[in-house]
């Protein structure tokens, strides 16, 4: 009764005010609410926290009344999916009729009610279900249902029959439908997986509610449910400010897209030119949307003029304030309420500019067929699935696409473009600078022929390459034409052979767009030198660039090259140079680089070595040093090489066995790092071939170690001749007695070819009293020449 009593009061403001200064005022009831108001929760259950086996009615929820023999239940179980719980609502034997677990409010509820549900309907085939009901306290009407049809996907029942919404659900999967309504204006939106899907549509006929219901498909199937929330908002009187999607100027008129509110009836839309002025009030929005997404879409064309006192055709590129309010009716009580103003400033064009990004070759588009031009967008990167035309009626979509296509900017148009056949400002439907020089391309449909803005005299080549499109109905071949534009020229987008495309002969183009490269190619950098100065050579596939060096982030060298070939020399600082090269066309921000990196180092290696002994008797000798940076270690003997470029690292010890030549040895060893320098040192060694001292043995091969009585003994020597030189070789073996007299000896001369091996041996019989005696075996060259080549064995009698 209450608010009965503020409703008829509002009204009388209502006519009081509009008697009195003869327009629409704003009504403010005793009960008004603030603009924002936060909502309350009216039920909000969560089924995967509760306990296993519980049942809905132990949750608080009642059951809808069932015919005879059809049996039902409403448990909390394990999803077979996701193998969470989830409550299970399952019906059987049912007939027409659905099983519904029911929430009562407390208290009946007007205003904004939300309802929002997460589910999965299970099994190998789609079913029709009614799975939200929002129902009124008189029980008679549902202002909204909300659910599924297996033909049509998800769907609203404003009454009996559903209305498609174009969007499909799936089978085993979680899903989530939410649902906001007002009473108020009788208007609901809806949204599926968080994607608003319908707004602004009318609910039925009733004012208040005060139960929610969830239901199973009809007869026999099953329905899980993850959770439920409802939440409600008072009647609000003075409605929050509407928030804008975006805007787009037109010719002498600025549209705007605006996030539809359940609570709004219409949109007001007002427009001034000075924040001083006052608000004209230009349109008042009343249509419900069909499109995806459904924003409202006003738009303001006319502007107070308070010289004539009259309403004016806005001016193009003159910037105007833009306000937006929702205005609330009540539809049962026949008021209005406006609320907030959201304010903007925005410009109509003649014809529109659509920035780009700074990273795309193509330039601001200017639309002249701006009418759509917010569903433009210039795009980086073409794939197979993208819709060269936003807002066809049916998608047609790329199938077929060559790879070089791929990486190219391109630009989207709406599909209403292809229809435009110009006007007082130009026939043309677009134009666009290049950022630098490009390669356009323009995809028709190969239907129609080229006209004349795009024939071979205006310097277009078919490149012989093909994209294909396709619809929901037809699959469509598109030809692929290329011209080259300057740096900063501008691309002119033709008109559509418009006849063609209304009688389905032709399905229009698209236009593609590819940076050229200027060519900039360098040798390769050296990475190690020890010159100051590094000359970078290279060459570009074009004259007239720019060439910019940098070191170490220090522009070195700037200019524009005559030729396509270039030298320029740079200084290097010690130690790391990091240079770039940067080819950039005149009046273009895009350039090619190239970069590397050149260390200077001028200072030579330390180069540590082991000092050798001045002669030695064996003929291999390690070479040991090391190096204080990593380096190529190279030695020489007698001006030989023998061991060449050895890799070897920083401060780490590096031996190489050097085989010596007999007599004096002259050796060189040098160390070059990675740029250049090298470090030497040299000694001499004296080698002098030796054979090394004698073994005795007796006639078993049995190692002796001193004389034995009427023994046969030998000495044994193994000895190769390393030396380049032929050897004679002589062994000796000299028996004394214990007056250090000779008693016997025995010598075995043998010639030794250079590298030969052989084995001498020689001895006697020794005399049955060897007390005191001795036996002496060494190596000379010759009785003649008498040179030891060995050191004497000894062993003695007992």
């Amino acid at each position: 009764m209450r608010i009965q009593i503020q409703r008829i009061l509002c009204f009388t403001l209502l006519l009081h005010v509009l008697v009195g200064v003869g327009m629409l005022g704003q009504p403010a009831p005793a009960a008004a609410a603030d603009s924002v108001v936060e909502p309350t929760t009216l039920l909000d259950k969560d089924f995967s926290s509760a306990v296993e086996g519980q049942s809905a009615s132990q949750l608080g929820f009642d059951y809808s009344t069932l015919p005879s023999g059809a049996t039902s239940s409403a448990v909390v179980e394990v999803d077979p999916i996701a193998k969470q719980k989830a409550l299970h609502l399952t019906v059987n034997s049912a007939g027409n009729s659905q099983f519904l677990i029911n929430k009562t409010f407390s208290e009946t509820k007007t205003g904004t009610v939300t309802a929002e549900i997460t589910f999965m309907q299970p099994g190998t085939s789609k079913a029709k279900d009614q799975i939200i009901y929002l129902t009124n306290a008189a029980g008679t009407k549902s202002l909204v249902i909300a659910g599924l049809d297996s033909s049509k996907g998800v769907v609203y029942w404003p009454d009996t029959a559903p209305v498609d919404l174009k969007t499909s659900y799936q089978l085993n999967k979680w899903h989530t439908i939410k649902v906001e309504l007002n009473t108020l204006t009788k208007r609901f939106n809806m949204w599926f997986d968080g994607t608003l899907i319908s707004a602004r549509k009318n609910t039925n006929d009733a004012i208040d509610v005060k139960k929610i219901s969830i239901g199973t498909p009809a007869g026999n199937g099953e329905l899980y449910v993850r959770s439920i929330k409802v939440t409600h908002t008072p009647p609000n009187y003075k409605p929050a400010k509407p928030e804008i999607a975006y805007w787009v100027g037109r010719d002498k008129s600025i549209a705007l897209w605006i996030e539809p509110d359940a609570w709004a009836s219409k949109y007001s839309i007002k427009i001034k030119e000075k924040a001083e002025d006052p608000w004209y009030t230009t349109a008042t929005y009343t249509s419900i949307p069909t499109s995806i997404p459904p924003y409202a879409s006003p738009s303001a064309s006319k502007v107070w003029d308070p010289v004539t006192n009259t309403a004016v055709a806005l001016t193009n590129g003159k910037t105007y304030i833009v306000g937006v309010a929702v205005i609330t009716r009540d539809e049962t009580a026949k008021i209005d309420y406006e609320g907030e103003i959201t304010e903007f400033t925005a410009t109509p064009y003649a014809v529109t500019p659509i920035e780009t990004p700074d990273t795309n070759v193509i330039g601001t588009v200017t639309a002249y067929n701006n009418y759509n031009a917010n569903r433009w967008s210039i795009n980086s990167g073409l794939y197979v699935g993208d819709e060269p035309f936003a807002d066809r009626t049916s998608a047609l979509k790329i199938t077929v696409l060559p790879e070089k296509y791929s990486s190219m900017d391109w630009i989207k148009t709406h599909a209403d473009t292809m229809r435009y056949t110009g006007s007082t400002t130009g026939m043309q439907i677009a134009t666009f600078p290049v950022r630098d020089k490009a390669s356009i391309y323009v995809a028709m449909d190969q239907r129609e022929t080229p006209p004349a803005w795009l024939s071979s005299v205006s310097g277009w080549t078919d490149t012989g390459d093909i994209i294909q499109l396709a619809d929901t109905a037809l699959s469509y071949t598109f030809k692929i034409y290329q011209k080259d534009i300057a740096s900063g020229a501008t691309v002119t987008m033709g008109l559509n052979n418009v006849t063609d495309y209304n009688a389905g002969k032709n399905a229009g183009y698209f236009v593609m767009a590819e940076r050229v490269p200027t060519g900039l190619k360098a040798d390769s950098f050296v990475p190690w030198t020890n010159k100051s100065n590094y000359t970078l050579k290279g060459s570009l596939d074009e004259t007239s660039v720019t060439l910019a060096v940098y070191n170490n982030q220090t522009l070195v060298y700037d200019s524009r090259l005559a030729q396509n070939q270039f030298s320029v020399d740079v200084e290097l600082a010690p130690g790391v140079n990091n240079i770039e090269l940067i080819a950039r066309r005149a009046g273009s921000s895009y350039s090619d680089k190239i970069t590397g990196v050149v260390h200077y180092d001028p200072v030579a290696p330390v180069l540590h070595m082991t000092v050798p002994p001045t002669s030695v008797k064996d003929f291999l000798y390690n070479v040991q040093g090391t190096v204080n940076e990593e380096s190529k270690v190279t030695i020489k003997n007698n001006g030989e090489a023998v061991a060449d470029s050895v890799y070897t690292s920083s401060n780490v010890p590096f031996s190489y066995p050097v085989q010596l030549s007999e007599g004096m040895n002259q050796i060189e060893i040098s160390a070059i790092d990675a740029a250049g320098n090298e470090s030497t040192k040299t000694f001499s060694i004296d080698y002098m071939f030796w054979a090394g001292k004698p073994d005795f043995y007796d006639l078993n091969e049995t190692e002796m170690n001193s004389l034995v009585s009427s023994g046969d003994l030998i000495a044994q020597k193994q000895i190769t001749n390393n030396t380049s030189n032929a050897k004679q070789i002589t062994l000796f073996v000299v028996l004394f007695d214990a007056n250090k007299k000779m008693v016997d000896f025995s010598t075995l001369i043998e010639e030794f070819a250079p590298g030969e091996t052989k084995t001498l041996s020689t001895g006697f019989t020794l005399p049955t009293q060897v007390n005191g005696y001795s036996l002496k075996a060494f190596i000379w060259d010759s009785l003649d020449g008498m040179k030891p080549l060995s050191e004497e064995s000894i062993i003695e009698g007992g």
